[in-house]
């Protein structure tokens, strides 16, 4: 009996580079896409780096889609200047920013104002406004889905998590990015749901995408409408 050799940390297909992941829990090989336009290859233990090789070979027309989608995503970041009347988007609706007194950002009268006296750190006090209020906000928005799938994370924050909506760590805590709280509700239920979904399923398996649509029958529509919705997102 011969050792299997283990896999590659990357491996290089076409023009296409992958980190690779190798698990004793999968079955089956797998790629995914991460929204900063990464790739992985996930693979069982145990699976030939020939055959995985080939097999992701044979998916680069699926993998160059997705990364078309990514780069339409990425390129489209709107500029933003922290002066009076710049629109930023809270739940799906802009608001116009304020320059104001007082000593912190909050929302008043349907504007966002920004007190005068940390408009040179602007950025970072808009970013902890978002945080705060998602913080605030979610608890609320989740508590539903939590129990109508019973699935109930230990924890849940809002942080900067790059490119990605949203992750589940080892601990079982919901980490949301603090841009969600720009997108419309129906859309940040999506990227609840779907992080909740993790919880039972960590890959993104069949099983993983029954359990989103038995909370969200129209799951595809709003996948969709995100991918849209989040070219015009700030992100800091």
């Amino acid at each position: 009996m011969t050792v299997a050799e283990a896999l590659p940390d990357t491996m290089l297909i076409g023009d296409l580079q992958f980190e690779v992941t190798e698990s004793p829990q999968r079955a089956t090989v797998g790629i995914t896409v991460d929204r900063d336009g990464s790739l992985q290859l996930h693979a069982p233990a145990g699976c030939p780096a020939d055959a995985l090789a080939a097999w992701a070979y044979s998916k680069r027309m699926w993998v160059y889609r997705k990364l078309a989608e990514k780069d339409l995503l990425l390129s489209a970041r709107p500029a933003k200047e922290f002066v009076n009347g710049e629109g930023f988007a809270y739940l799906g609706r802009s608001h116009r920013l304020l320059i104001g007194g007082g000593d912190r950002v909050r929302m008043e009268r349907g504007r966002i104002v920004l007190p005068r006296t940390v408009t040179g750190q602007a950025r970072t006090a808009l970013i902890g406004w978002y945080r705060y209020r998602g913080r605030q906000w979610l608890p609320g928005r989740l508590r539903p889905w939590a129990d109508r799938m019973d699935l109930h994370p230990s924890a849940l924050d809002v942080r900067d998590l790059g490119y990605r909506w949203g992750s589940l760590g080892n601990n079982g805590r919901l980490n949301i990015h603090w841009a969600t709280l720009q997108l419309p509700p129906s859309l940040v239920d999506y990227v609840l749901v779907h992080e909740l979904s993790h919880i039972a399923h960590p890959q993104h398996t069949s099983a993983f995408w029954a359990t989103v649509e038995r909370a969200l029958p129209d799951f595809e529509r709003r996948k969709q409408d995100l991918l849209v919705a989040g070219a015009g997102l700030w992100l800091g």
